[in-house]
């Protein structure tokens, strides 16, 4: 008959295998619902950005159009259809990388003015974009389906708005070609690292972007796919988990209308590629698993063997044999925590509650914080020393936190390193069997998801900001611009655009780090710093100063208002007509940098100009309220003399630097 001894032996033994088996289950189960979530909320996120950056391209197609509209409408045909109409489309697509080209077509379906060359033979009467808008009076901006340009040969997709007459019938349509290429280099940008599925639709399943691209694919969106039944639901935006129609595959979808357009966008993350990171967690979860199961195995035989043993023996044999398994399985139990304890996947510690000091720590965790072995056995490491100030209280709360219940909610901070930098770390703990009032601390490096989080929001804000400034300053100068012939209101407007997009692409040329003042009226003043017809008649002096970012556009803008108002009343206007720029430094504090304009040769100045044009206003706002700095006009017979002062701390560079260190 089997004692009670044996079968509690037995029933350990099979305990040791279920319940490391259960705490794996148990594991790897919560740890998949989290690896999911964190997947499904970065394709949440990643869709309503991808809503967000839809949204602004297609409002600023729908402005384009409103503008066209108006502009043409005020021409007849004959000033539709002349070159200057072309030149202005042509300058207003190059603006703009989304943009493939803008076109005006009568109501036969025959171009009268685009920003491409063309063949005036060829007709667009069958295009979609065109049929909608002569079928439909109603039909407002109409998104096409994707095609191919027939005088760009470039894959399209159009915006397009109906012309009507006097009378209010069908006159034509202008229609922006906008780029699917461009959409998909956004989408690759933004995208998550794992595999995915990004699209750009209409409402009634044409696809109008898919990244990545899939040779031989549909261009619909099929009926049975997950994503399109909730629109047809009239769901404006969902997150779910559903079975693809095109491959089959599991994915995670998020899909979002943009804005009041019947375009929908939607990002898929393959399931299997967002559970990558659990199926790592599992091997790790499962070695240490497996090592518990089998080290208790172990032990549990080894105590089942001595308690046989002990049956048939004395008493003072069953004890000492019972002592020497537990001595063994303490030493079991040891190894099985130095073998764990000196992986280097995490960084690991024993953290004494009552002192908070580190009792030991594993070469990783060392090497996260920048110190070595010696230096910690020698007492000259302390986690407070090597944790950001800003942190330390938020570790304290966490181990008295520990004290009271006996682990610590998982939480982030930073360790300083010798070397100056941070390191983001998330810190969570666990009991240590056997020794109350202490805990293992287990420390994950997670710089590089911060890096990825970083970098996705700096680009968003990048994106944001810079079209937000162009769309305004463009709006501007069209809304502001007078001219008395459309020619003369095409050359203003494309100086002063093409002013600010050469100060855009000095910015480019310096990833937005500044640019040299010499260097940025150079370029607004070339052509009268050339030798051509008689020699320079402009000339540059002063120091090398650096402008920051922020006040390239303003200062270009003011500058090509002086040289534009030089041209057609001042010096320049005359053929020995000569201007100065200089600029200096003033040292006094606070610390100033001052211009000073002087023209000479040009017409006699009797009196100061009585009205303010547009000109006026620009330096007005660009100088004083945009820069905060001031602006003096000296109406001199001999020529006008303009001095501006601006607060170096808002337009140099090396200043902002120093205000920053």
């Amino acid at each position: 008959m089997t004692s009670p001894a044996l079968r509690l032996h037995r029933a350990v033994m099979a305990a040791s295998l279920l319940v490391p088996m259960l705490v794996f289950a148990a594991a790897a189960w919560w740890n998949r619902g989290e690896v999911l979530r964190e997947g499904t909320d970065a394709v949440d996120r990643t869709s309503a950005v991808m809503q967000e950056h839809a949204a602004k391209v297609f409002d600023t197609a729908n402005l384009i159009l409103a503008w066209v509209a108006d502009h043409v409408g005020r021409l007849d045909a004959e000033a539709v259809a002349a070159p200057a109409t072309s030149d202005l489309l042509r300058s207003m697509a190059s603006s703009f990388d989304q943009i493939v080209s803008v076109w005006v077509a009568d109501a036969d379906g025959q171009v009268r003015a685009g920003s491409q060359a063309w063949d005036p033979s060829v007709s667009i009467a069958d295009r979609e974009f065109f049929r909608v808008q002569r079928e439909r009076a109603d039909a407002g901006s109409h998104v096409s389906a994707a095609f191919t340009g027939r005088a760009t040969t470039i894959a399209s997709f159009a915006v397009s708005r109906r012309r009507s007459d006097a009378a209010g019938n069908f006159a034509g349509t202008i229609h922006v070609a906008l780029s699917p290429d461009y959409f998909a280099r956004f989408y690759a940008e933004a995208a998550p690292p794992f595999r995915h599925a990004a699209a750009l639709f209409r409402a009634d399943g044409a696809i109008l972007v898919r990244q990545p691209a899939l040779p031989g694919a549909p261009d619909r969106v099929a009926p049975t796919s997950p994503v399109f039944r909730r629109v047809g639901e009239g769901q404006a935006r969902a997150t779910f988990t559903d079975v693809s129609s095109l491959d089959g595959r599991r994915r995670v979808y998020s899909y979002r209308r943009v804005g009041t357009w019947p375009i929908y966008v939607s990002f898929g993350a393959d399931a299997d590629s967002l559970l990558d990171r659990w199926h790592g967690n599992l091997r790790v979860y499962g070695a240490v698993a497996a090592a518990a199961a089998l080290t208790l195995l172990l032990v549990t035989w080894l105590a089942l063997r001595g308690a046989r043993a002990a049956e048939a023996a004395e008493a003072a044999l069953r004890r000492e044999a019972t002592a020497r398994a537990a001595a063994e399985a303490r030493q079991a139990a040891e190894q099985r925590f130095r073998a764990v304890f000196e992986s280097r996947a995490v960084g690991m510690a024993v953290l004494d509650l009552a002192s908070g000091k580190m009792l030991v720590a594993n070469d990783r965790l060392l090497e996260m914080t920048g110190t070595d072995r010696k230096a910690f056995e020698a007492g000259d490491w302390d986690w407070r020393r090597v944790t950001a100030p800003e942190h330390v209280a938020l570790s304290e709360n966490a181990r008295r936190e520990a004290q009271a219940d006996g682990w610590w909610q998982p939480f982030e901070k930073d360790y300083l390193r010798p070397d100056g930098l941070r390191l983001p770390v998330r810190v969570s703990s666990a009991p240590l069997p056997g020794e109350p009032g202490r805990v293992v601390v287990l420390v994950q490096d997670i710089s590089e998801q911060r890096e990825a989080e970083l970098r996705r929001d700096l680009l968003m804000r990048e994106v944001d900001h810079r079209a937000k400034n162009v769309l305004a300053t463009a709006r501007a100068v069209l809304r502001l611009s007078r001219a008395t012939s459309l020619d003369g209101f095409v050359r203003e407007v494309d100086g002063r655009i093409g002013a600010l997009a050469q100060a855009l692409a000095l910015l480019s040329n310096t990833q937005w780090h500044g640019v040299e003042l010499d260097l940025l009226a150079r370029q607004e003043l070339a052509v009268f710093l050339s030798g051509a017809e008689g020699g320079p008649r402009a000339e540059l002096r002063g120091p090398a100063v650096t402008i920051t970012a922020t006040a390239v556009q303003p200062l270009a803008m003011a500058i090509h208002e002086l040289a534009t108002n030089a041209t057609k009343y001042g010096a320049l206007s005359r053929p020995h007509g000569v201007l100065t720029l200089e600029w200096e430094v003033l040292a006094e504090q606070p610390e100033r940098l001052r211009l000073v304009w002087r023209e000479r040769g040009g017409p006699p100045v009797t009196v100061a100009p009585a009205g303010r044009g547009f000109g006026s206003r620009v330096l007005q706002a660009t100088l004083t309220r945009q820069l905060g700095g001031t602006l003096s006009l000296c109406w001199d017979p001999k020529g006008l003399r303009c001095e501006i002062v601006l607060p170096a701390a808002r337009v140099l560079a090396r200043a902002e630097a120093v205000m920053l260190a």
